[in-house]
């Protein structure tokens, strides 16, 4: 790659792009599937019915010699695997960098398949070579080398399973055909085939875990030394949506890190699960039970599909041993834990906050507009601040859900994790590294619906301009809002609203929520 600039496409040039690519994926069919390596690791009997149960959420995928397949930034929902041709992995221009060397790994080069380690079945085998993990492969790594991936290669899955963004951008190195597994596919795999599903940790684990554990601050000064010891005894463990992942009084054994998902936090009161608070990527849980070594004072469930580590007892004493200073910020840690599970326990009303926003999806809010019905004039300035800070059309309606005495507009809520911009086919839904606002390029949204689909609040609205697409219809584009970017006094709505009535918060955290909706 040149790393030259791309040429901006107008819309009709977009539009054509993206249909072409919609009539080039198919339903892949059970002869395909049958025939390839990634489902090798099913028992034989079970086989057949395996890949009839998965094939409705896969596709086969065609792209011509440099198109983009992901592109650095993007979240997916799916992983693909190369059932022939190769990618080229595209870092982001680098100063300094130079190209030198040519890495191929599967089947993409027949010059060097001598030097590629052969297996005869599950492609998770120790012998595959390199799989790219594109959501958490390194820049350093990447080193001045160029990176492509050949047949039976897999990537994009941790994108996929723990909603990480892209952090390279994969193009077609030469004609490609791809199976594009969504996610219900990956997960149906990996609880079918354990060759599968070890193939996958052992990827994770090798070059993502580090980095992952890097970013808790419990082990953000810990020695490579004993970062690779708990990389190496860690367990990678799933739960269904639902499941519970430890219950109130069990023997205190292992610390969890969530890597992917959101959890409930929850004390048992007689009969009845107060929820205490919610753990979401990168939070964790166990260290009171270990450091008290009493049994768990909490219950932890899956809220949705959850990726943790899970940190063995003995490990997690090493730890403390080997690192002193770390057991003052743990006890820290503990103690207001157990604050906050007794004060739910001496006030259950105070949990009603924490499981509304569970109950409808606001704990995913980075940015939330609530506005207070009891000073509320329905004056509608709010309204029209936001109208007139983007150029006369609102970005949010003023109705929505309704709790006592607050009401949650329909309006963006900023998610940690947005599946608003998940398989963008143009890349016009972005959020910048580091940022909360979600925005949306106009000139690149071609209209297709995906981000407003996708988005379970309804968020996004499809609206109209006075303009025609080159086959006749009127120009839709997608609108939502995005906290008044670039405005220097903020979000019209909170500042204009002359009772003080609109506020936004963060449902990270809860303790402002709590203050708030009291």
């Amino acid at each position: 790659m040149s790393g030259e600039p791309t040429p901006r496409l107008t819309r009709d040039e977009l539009q054509r792009r993206y249909e072409r690519r919609m009539q080039l994926m198919v339903p892949a069919s059970l002869e395909l599937l049958r025939g390839l390596k990634l489902f090798a690791g099913i028992p034989e009997k079970a086989r057949d019915k395996v890949v009839e149960k998965v094939r409705r959420y896969i596709h086969v995928a065609s792209f011509a010699k440099g198109d983009l397949v992901l592109r650095e930034g993007d979240y997916s929902d799916s992983a693909y695997y190369i059932v022939s041709g190769s990618v080229e992995i595209v870092l982001a221009a680098v100063p300094g960098r130079k190209e030198k060397a040519r890495i191929r790994t599967g089947g993409a080069d027949a010059t060097k398949r001598h030097d590629r380690p052969s297996f005869d079945g599950m492609i998770g085998k120790p012998d595959t070579p390199g799989t790219i993990i594109m959501s958490a492969f390194p820049v350093d790594a990447m080193g001045e080398q160029r990176v492509l991936l050949g047949a039976d290669e897999i990537f994009g899955e941790l994108s996929a399973l723990s909603r990480y963004p892209i952090t390279a951008s994969v193009v077609a190195d030469e004609p490609l055909q791809l199976l594009q597994l969504r996610l219900p596919a990956l997960r149906m795999l990996m609880a079918a085939s354990k060759e599968f599903k070890a193939f996958l940790d052992r990827r994770y684990r090798e070059r993502t875990l580090a980095r992952h554990l890097r970013n808790v601050p419990i082990f953000a000064e810990v020695d490579e030394d004993f970062l690779a010891r708990v990389k190496a005894k860690a367990e990678l463990v799933s739960f269904e949506p639902g499941q519970v992942i430890v219950a109130e009084g069990a023997p205190a054994d292992a610390f969890f890190l969530v890597r992917g998902g959101y959890v409930k936090v929850s004390v048992r009161t007689g009969s009845s699960e107060l929820a205490v608070t919610y753990l979401r990527k990168g939070d964790y849980a166990g260290e009171a039970a270990l450091l008290l070594d009493e049994p768990w004072p909490v219950s932890l469930q899956a809220l949705e599909h959850v990726e943790l580590v899970k940190i063995g007892r003995d490990t997690f004493r090493d730890l403390l041993a080997a690192y002193p200073d770390l057991q003052d910020a743990l006890w820290a840690e503990a103690v207001a834990r157990l604050k906050a599970r007794g004060a739910v326990l001496r006030e259950p009303v105070s949990s009603e906050y924490v499981q509304m926003a569970m109950d409808t999806g606001l704990i995913h809010g980075e940015s939330v507009l609530l506005i207070d019905l009891m000073t509320c004039t329905r004056c509608d300035e709010c309204v029209r601040g936001c109208a007139s800070a983007h150029g006369g059309e609102p970005r949010f309606i003023r109705e929505g859900l309704k709790y006592r005495n607050w009401m949650v507009p329909t309006a963006c809520y900023q998610c940690t994790d947005p599946v608003c911009m998940v398989d963008c086919p143009t890349g016009a839904i972005t959020r910048q590294i580091g940022t909360l606002e979600v925005t949306i390029d106009e000139p690149t949204c071609i209209g297709c619906s995906n981000c407003a689909n996708r988005c379970p609040w309804h968020n996004i609205v499809m609206v109209e301009r006075d303009e025609k697409r080159s086959d006749g219809k009127p120009v839709e584009v997608a609108s939502k809002c995005d906290l008044c970017l670039g405005r220097a006094e903020g979000p019209a709505c909170v500042q204009m609203c002359p009772q003080g009535s609109a506020v936004r918060v963060s449902f990270k955290d809860l303790e402002r929520v709590r203050t708030t909706l009291e």
